[in-house]
């Protein structure tokens, strides 16, 4: 069955540490809600248990060229962080599905880091649905190259 939704989510706040195991979204757009509530945490376990091992995160460079990473150098980056630390919000998020397999989540963001806002862009995931839930395939991000305090104004209704 072919289907298309466009969700419009917020994440907001900062979540306490995770006491027990994540389990993979029920949707896809939950899953990346809480890969940005893991991230907000500093909890690399429980980004683990909704990315797979070898999903790469990749970024689109200004010049347009790829730079190629990988969720599990990411994932070691959050395990540094403190509670708090790395805040990246997003909005307008928007899902992409034709099969009930495999879906596509875009969220615009905006990124602060210890309080300070540090950037924003665009993330782009891929995500399987997997006995245990939806897991995160692929990643890549694009930063916007505007003014991040206005940039999620162009997102409003």
């Amino acid at each position: 069955m072919k289907y298309m939704m466009i969700t419009a989510l917020c994440a907001a706040g900062v979540i306490g540490g995770v006491t027990s195991p994540v389990i993979a979204g029920e949707t896809a757009e939950d899953t990346v809600v809480e890969l940005f509530d893991a991230m907000r945490a500093g909890d690399g376990d429980a980004l683990r248990a909704i990315i797979l091992p070898e999903a790469r995160l990749d970024r689109l460079q200004p010049d347009g060229s790829l730079r190629q990473g990988s969720f599990e150098s990411w994932i070691n980056w959050v395990d540094q962080q403190e509670q708090g630390d790395a805040d990246e919000q997003i909005f307008g998020v928007e899902t992409f599905s034709r099969t009930a397999e495999l879906a596509t989540v875009w969220a615009p963001f905006t990124i602060r880091y210890k309080g300070d806002l540090v950037g924003c862009g665009v993330n782009q995931f891929t995500l399987g649905k997997t006995p245990d839930g939806w897991r995160i395939l692929y990643g890549i991000d694009k930063q916007a190259q505007s003014d991040c305090a206005t940039f999620p104004d162009q997102f409003k209704d």
